[in-house]
């Protein structure tokens, strides 16, 4: 099996990732529950609970989105809100899609 040196990339196609960061970049803000009900552009079914939390983990790892106390009418709750660096990487993989758009159709 060949190991592969694209990490970052790896975990950012990842199936739910970017759908998240979409998410906040256009929410500017959200819960778990919000990412529950994303759904997955293949498959047309909501992502697991498991998955969203894994993803969850993995962006903030990778400094793209980060956790914050929010204010719901009940209590405070945790939420996530998207870096500079995830507004970066959602830009970047908007780009890339354009691009490889491009290539495909022109073939």
């Amino acid at each position: 099996m060949v190991q592969t040196e694209l990490r970052w990339l790896d975990m950012l196609l990842s199936e739910g990732s970017l759908d998240i960061l979409a998410y906040l970049r256009q929410n500017k803000s959200g819960q778990f529950s919000d990412f529950l009900k994303i759904k997955n552009k293949r498959t047309g079914s909501k992502f697991s609970p498991s998955t969203i939390s894994t993803r969850l983990d993995d962006l903030e790892q990778m400094g793209a989105i980060t956790t914050v106390a929010m204010r719901t009418k009940r209590r405070r709750v945790l939420g996530y809100q998207i870096t500079e660096k995830g507004l970066k990487i959602v830009d970047a993989a908007y780009e890339f899609e354009g691009r490889l758009a491009k290539i495909i159709g022109s073939e």
